[in-house]
């Protein structure tokens, strides 16, 4: 009896201290969307608004894509009207994943397992929508490093799975 005691009162130390690692990986995660929604809220804004830009009076921020609008016009990626919509669009869809997929984050903050399933869907799908609007030139528009931390991040959260409960325990 004197050992189970022992074990029980290990056990929630050891489970703290699991829990503390998703605990980081999850508020890391949060930073990380945040950012991301920023950046893909930005990229949105900015190509659907590059017309205007054009003619704008401070010419700075058509400056700033005008040179990568001519890299993906050289590699066949269309920046008509109709393309830079389409960049827009995916854009668009990326921040409304990562506000999804943010949530399951916070259900495995409080350690609910359905929280890992909704992360990994919306993961999944922000690495797919590039590849579904542009095909092999996806990792143009998005860089390879978005991809690759978005699939070290599943992995993470993967290895995290053991701290997670069917229901809020």
């Amino acid at each position: 009896m004197g050992r189970r005691k022992k074990k029980r009162n290990r056990e929630p130390e050891q489970e703290d201290a699991s829990y503390t690692a998703l605990k980081i990986l999850c508020i890391m995660s949060f930073i990380g969307f945040i950012i991301s929604m920023l950046v893909d809220t930005g990229n949105y804004i900015s190509f659907s608004s590059v017309e205007e830009m054009k003619t704008a009076t401070n010419q700075i921020p058509y400056e700033q894509i005008e040179t990568q609008l001519e890299q993906w016009a050289e590699i066949g990626i269309d920046v008509t009207d109709k393309g830079l919509n389409r960049i827009a669009t995916m854009y668009a869809i990326r921040t409304l994943i990562d506000v999804l997929a943010m949530v399951g984050v916070v259900f495995m903050f409080y350690r609910i397992r359905v929280g890992y399933y909704i992360y990994v869907l919306f993961q999944f799908l922000y690495v797919f929508v590039p590849f579904l609007f542009f095909g092999s030139l996806a990792l143009f528009v998005v860089p390879y490093s978005s991809v690759a931390i978005t699939l070290i991040y599943v992995a993470l959260f993967t290895s995290q799975q053991k701290n997670l409960h069917d229901d809020r325990r």
